[in-house]
């Protein structure tokens, strides 16, 4: 942790005080994602027009990941915003999923085991997402199930491809920045 460089803060200080910007940042970000998640209605949509709403969200997401790349390379604290880009990035993609499992359910109540609601619908994203599916909601028609197993299949992905993508981004930032040599093995430069 004393290191210092191009890549690491040079006093401990410095450090603590970065982290707690960063901190403080991702607190604020991720407070206004769940303020607009719980406070702007969900409407519900007629039975097949929420696909393209997913689609462009899921389109949107993936745009913000190819802009996070690119910016964590050039930052100048790489492994800072790599840790800011994941613990903002897999929130938002939660949300992605509970607000189209809510707008489903408004439609059509019996699509899941039980109506779903703001909190349901983001405790049941995050049952899916965790991998738990503790069987208390549950989706009850072939849409739903499919629904489901495509943020399954996604969800493979935001853990493997996007958080590999965010970690090999902060190497090549801290190699940028003459930390160290830009390899796919080894630990991250702290």
């Amino acid at each position: 942790m004393t290191q210092s460089g191009p890549s690491m803060p040079a006093s401990r200080p410095k450090f603590w005080t970065l982290g707690l910007i960063v901190g403080l940042r991702v607190t604020l970000s991720i407070s206004v994602l769940f303020a607009a998640y719980f406070l702007i209605p969900i409407r519900s949509y007629q039975s097949g027009a929420e696909v393209p709403w997913l689609i462009l969200q899921l389109a949107v997401f993936g745009v913000v990941v190819g802009v996070q790349v690119p910016a964590i390379v050039q930052a100048k604290y790489p492994i800072l915003r790599a840790v800011e880009a994941a613990t903002l990035l897999v929130p938002a993609y939660l949300l992605i999923f509970a607000r189209i499992y809510v707008s489903n359910s408004l439609d059509d109540p019996s699509r899941f085991s039980r109506p779903l609601d703001d909190v349901t619908g983001l405790y049941f994203t995050v049952t899916v997402f965790s991998t738990v599916g503790f069987g208390d909601i549950v989706a009850k028609t072939d849409s739903m199930r499919m629904l489901v197993t495509v943020q399954m299949l996604l969800n493979l992905i935001v853990l493997g491809v996007v958080v590999r993508l965010l970690t090999v981004a902060a190497r090549r930032g801290v190699a940028r920045r003459g930390g160290q040599p830009a390899s796919d093995d080894g630990p991250l430069n702290t």
